[in-house]
């Protein structure tokens, strides 16, 4: 062992990795520290990250100017894998050495059990905190028991790291304490007895204790047989127990040495004796490490053969200047002897710029250009430091669109790559009893084929779409209490009944779109596609609805495979040529290794897909993109002892970096403080450091957002203390360093053109495409919106039902309209004894045959009920005077139009002939009927246009030249009154008048130069099925509407 500690320090403004590189190269015996005959390859050096290892690895064969070159041993130190071979031999390097483990050291069992994995963990803790919810009958869902899983996980792994006895957790309450903390106390014994108690059964540990034994065995072993070559440390704070005695042991050995990080040697030193309890502040970490070691800060040399820098260096004034900005609170009022002590450099803001943007998206856009134009610069290299992760996705979206492809360190969560999220999609589909809108998403997937070929399968999956899946979507549920429809089966039962209906009823895909094909032949591929659906959902339909994860994961797997083959029976999955999705495909095989194994682990149907995407989520893939060399997005952890030539520091905002000190969900700060764990702030205080050190770089821009999704943000407490510091002395000699330039460059890129207003389509077909048939309805389409004619009639299209459409009021006015009509039918001359019961009663059985009727009943009965009450008093006042009744009774009539036939087409929903041989014809309405004075001037020409027709003998049983006497508006809405009638006056008039306007209308639309105008009429068009197809909003202005 060393009599004295080798530490040593490379300051903030210089490279870490390229100086250490550089000297290991020119000297490795570290200017006489080692032996004159170290050679690089003898070396062991630990650095924190494994994108560290990697860095210094390449910076090592670059500064060789070789192709090959014999590397030392370096391996990551802040992520210690066990399995790793430098590792695993420490561990068996012990053999014998049990007895030799000092006590006081290493206070856990000896012998190294196996670490569970993440979700292996999980899944074990949540069965554990299932239990005790459902024991202390606070059982809820899922969500909530994950919730306080991963709240129990996290206090675990900060126990375990911060070697707390688990134990000491039950006498930490006092029974003074309010209630609430004893129940917490209960709930925390699921960490003190029962977790130790399962791993013993299993024979694991938590992956954070097996690593700090890992290390604490290595530090014995090291203390004990003093490795040969020689041992470097470097870039480590040793913020963990076991890693700050390893680091101790290490400064000790005769050929061992620890190099520190941005030591700030130039901090007062009685700045730095606060340090022990200003726990947020960037030399925070290193005084306790300092302070574990033994060390003072005088006894830290600077690293050999530092090449120093002048102090007017732009890196150092910089790294001098945050230093300064950031000195205890009890020092600020000695920045004003800086002044005179410490002439600020008169380059120091260069290369420097500092944006504060409106909004996130303006925040992503400027640090998306600054990446760009270092583009510009050959071999520049440029990253952005972010913790903050929907920043890190803005930026990225926006350099593909540029065409520039960058490396996210972080990578992407398993469950939003395509493999995850096909999972998710099945499970969500059976979750959801195969509701159209998730089963659609599902058979969309380019992972989905069952058993067809690509361009096949999307045939039959659009020809489902439109035979079953539009329109409205059944509850399941009744009036009645019960589910009496025939028809209403639910998930893929539901769409092969729907299948069925259709093909009896030949509601074929014809109807909806133009195909000149065998629509029997179509249906009936349709039928044996859904009934090959059915089959492979099996394995997860047939699993209990309560089932095991074991259970769950096999099912899940199977129905993937058998979904993803194709017409050659091929997995496009499972034998996929893409490297990519094999590798992702590789991954979910992990996480659902683990689910698999679960077997004692219990969870609802509605929970399975919730379940496999948090614990995806927890899974990070690197995506395989083409992304350029030079450019980088990187976390916090993943950037220290990172290099660029231009380093952007984004989300400057207080609770994002640095984020909030958080006690966590269980132990108040006095509970942490009486078990020794370190304060909440030592995390601010690490990111604090790494501000500091990355804001060294040769080129720097910090970014933040002054508003995130509308809420106002604070800044930085580090960028106000920069902004401080400037204001106070640095104002005159160098301007605040805002990013104009890059901020007008953004407003620039950012500001699309002036909007170029499209024209109004005025279609003009020739007059013989142009329709010869019209309904009355229709007549009105013609005079408010043409262009839907012209959409209809012309071009033959019908718009498509929505996917779960909800019982609109067209659906309940139809429903009422079919129940009247039965009704009607029921008791054409004689009525019953009790009218409004047989009006029930005939609602409830048409309600058994259509799903529709059952909803419009389940959510309007107690309406519809007051409706049967009205229709009673109804039918008695008119029946003694009405002779027949005709219900939805269709007629029509021929009109010449420019030399040719055209028909007038109506549907009436009753026609009653009366005792004095007139004609009443009634028109029900559930909503607003049309105003008196929209039927007066041919606003609403519908029932003027049926008189016209039953005048002309258009309907069949009633007369030619028949006199009028009643048009009238039945209005059902069930409100108080439940229902009223309006008689129009002088309807022989009005069907005259409307029959003459009329004609005068088809006149003008069969001249070919009359165009169908979109929207005629803006304020009364209430149906606005084509307005897409008509581009309404690109052309249609504020005066237009």
């Amino acid at each position: 062992m060393s009599s004295r500690p080798h530490v040593f320090n490379i300051p903030s403004g210089y490279s870490f990795l390229e100086q250490l590189a550089t000297k290991l190269l020119s000297d490795p015996s570290l200017s006489g520290l080692f032996d004159a005959n170290t050679r690089l390859q003898d070396y062991t050096i630990l650095l924190p990250t494994r994108r560290a290892v990697r860095n210094l690895q390449n910076l090592l064969l670059q500064k060789s100017g070789t192709d090959a070159l014999l590397m030392p041993e370096i391996r990551p130190l802040g992520d210690v894998n066990p399995e790793e071979m430098f590792f695993a031999e420490a561990e068996a390097g012990l053999t014998g050495l049990t007895g030799l483990l000092p006590a006081e050291v290493t206070p856990h069992a000896p012998s190294l059990l196996p670490a569970m994995s993440g979700i292996e963990r999980d899944i074990s803790l949540m069965t554990l905190v299932q239990a005790w919810l459902e024991t202390s009958g606070r059982a809820g869902g899922l969500a909530s028991t994950s919730k306080l899983t991963a709240e129990l996980t996290t206090l675990l792994d900060s126990l375990q790291i911060e070697e707390v006895d688990i134990s000491k957790l039950a006498s930490l309450v006092p029974d003074e304490f309010s209630h609430n903390w004893q129940q917490t106390l209960e709930f925390l014994q699921i960490l003190t007895t029962a977790w130790p108690l399962h791993k013993q059964e299993i024979g694991r540990c938590d992956p954070s204790e097996r690593r700090g034994l890992l290390l604490d065995r290595l530090t014995t072993l090291w203390n004990n047989h003093p490795p040969s070559g020689p041992v470097l440390a470097a870039g480590s704070t040793g913020s963990i127990p076991a890693t700050s005695r390893l680091l101790q042991c290490i400064a000790q050995l005769e050929k061992g040495a620890v190099v520190l990080s941005g030591l700030d040697t130039q901090l007062p030193p009685e700045g730095w004796a606060q340090l022990k309890n200003e726990h947020a502040h960037p030399q925070s970490g290193l005084f306790h490490l300092c302070e574990a070691m033994d060390l003072q800060r005088s006894d830290i040399q600077t690293f050999p053969g530092l090449q120093m820098k002048s102090s007017t260096d732009i890196q150092c004034a910089r790294a001098t200047f945050v230093n300064q900005a950031l000195w205890p609170t009890s020092l600020t009022g000695r920045w004003i002897e800086l002044l005179t002590n410490d002439k600020p450099s008169q380059n120091l803001f260069e290369n420097m710029q500092i944006y504060e943007a409106s909004d996130t998206r303006s925040e992503a856009g400027v640090i998306a250009l600054a990446l760009r134009e270092a583009l510009e610069t050959p071999e520049k290299t440029a990253m952005l430091i972010t913790p903050d992760r929907q920043l890190a996705r803005r930026v990225t979206i926006l350099l593909r669109k540029w065409g520039v492809e960058i490396n996210d360190t972080a990578g992407q969560p398993l469950s939003r790559t395509s493999v995850g999220v096909f999972a998710g999609l099945v499970l969500q589909a059976v979750a959801t009893d195969f509701l159209p809108v998730n089963l659609l998403a599902l058979l969309k997937h380019p992972f989905c084929r069952v058993g067809q070929n690509a361009k096949s399968h999307r045939q039959l999956v659009s020809r489902l779409e439109l035979y079953a899946l539009r329109g409205f979507r059944p509850t399941g549920d009744s009036v009645k209490g019960n589910n009496s429809y025939a028809h209403n089966t639910n998930g893929l039962d539901h769409i092969m009944a729907r299948l069925k209906h259709a093909e009896s009823e030949k509601k074929h895909i014809q109807q909806q779109s133009q195909q000149n094909t065998n629509d029997e032949t179509l249906i009936g591929e349709v039928i044996t596609f859904a009934d090959k659906l059915r089959q492979i959902f099996k394995p997860l339909t047939d699993v209990p609805y309560e089932a095991t994860l074991n259970n769950v994961g096999q099912a899940l797997l199977e129905v993937m495979e058998s979904l993803s083959r194709d017409d050659a029976n091929i997995s496009i999955l499972w034998d996929s040529p893409d490297q990519e999705v094999s590798e992702h495909l590789e991954a979910f095989m992990s996480v659902m290794g683990e689910f698999i194994k679960a077997e004692d682990f219990t969870a609802p149907q509605s929970e399975w897909s919730v379940l496999l995407d948090y614990w995806l989520y927890q899974t990070s893939i690197r995506p395989r993109v083409n992304a350029h060399p030079r450019l980088s997005i990187m976390g916090l952890l993943e950037a220290r002892l990172v290099d660029a030539d231009l380093v952007i520091l984004g989300s400057l905002n207080e609770g994002t970096w640095p984020a909030l000190p958080e006690t966590g969900a269980w132990l108040s700060r006095p509970m942490r403080e009486s078990l020794d764990m370190v304060a909440p702030e030592r995390r601010i205080g690490q990111s604090a450091h790494d501000f500091v050190q990355a804001f060294s770089a040769p080129e720097v821009l910090l970014t933040r957002a002054e508003k995130i999704s509308g809420t106002p943000q604070l800044p930085s407490r580090w960028l106000s203390r920069l902004k401080a510091l400037h204001a106070g002395l640095y104002e005159d000699i160098c301007p605040w360093p805002d990013a104009e330039r890059l901020s007008t460059l953004w407003t620039t890129v950012d500001t699309p053109p002036p909007p170029k207003a499209e024209k109004r389509p005025e279609p003009k077909p020739p007059a013989d495409v142009r329709p010869d048939r019209l309904s009355v309805t229709q007549i009105a389409t013609l005079q408010i919106d043409p262009y839907a004619i012209y959409a209809k009639h012309i071009l033959k299209l019908k718009p498509l039902d929505p996917l779960e459409a909800d019982v609109t009021a067209a659906i309940r006015g139809s429903f009422i309209h079919k129940v009247l009509e039965k009704f009607t039918l029921k008791y054409p001359d004689d009525l019953p004894d009790n009218i409004a019961s047989a009006v029930r009663e005939t609602a409830l059985e048409l309600a058994d045959e259509t799903a529709e009727g059952q909803a419009v009943l389940l959510y309007w009965w107690p309406r519809f009920s007051a409706v049967a009450d009205w229709i009673a008093d109804f039918e008695i006042e008119r029946r003694p005077k009405i002779t027949r009744i005709f219900t939805e009774i269709t007629g029509s009539m021929t009109v010449d139009i420019a030399n040719k036939p055209f028909t007038l087409t109506a549907k009436a929903d009753r026609i009653e002939l009366t005792d004095s041989g007139h004609v009443n014809i009634l028109d029900y309405k559930t909503g607003e009927p049309p105003s008196k004075t929209d039927i007066e001037k041919m606003r609403a020409p519908q029932m003027p246009l049926e008189a016209a027709i039953a005048i002309a003998g258009g309907f069949e049983g009633i007369s030619k030249n028949a006199r009028i006497k009643e048009l009238a508006h039945i209005q059902v809405h069930g409100g108080y009154p439940a229902g009223k009638i309006r008689i129009e006056e002088n309807p022989d008039q009005l069907a005259e008048t409307a029959l003459s306007g009329v004609k005068k209308l088809l006149e003008y639309y069969a001249d070919e130069n009359t165009a169908y105008i979109p929207e005629l009429h803006p304020d009364r068009v209430n149906f606005r099925d084509y307005a897409h197809l008509a581009r309404v909003q690109e052309w249609m202005s504020e005066e237009d509407s």
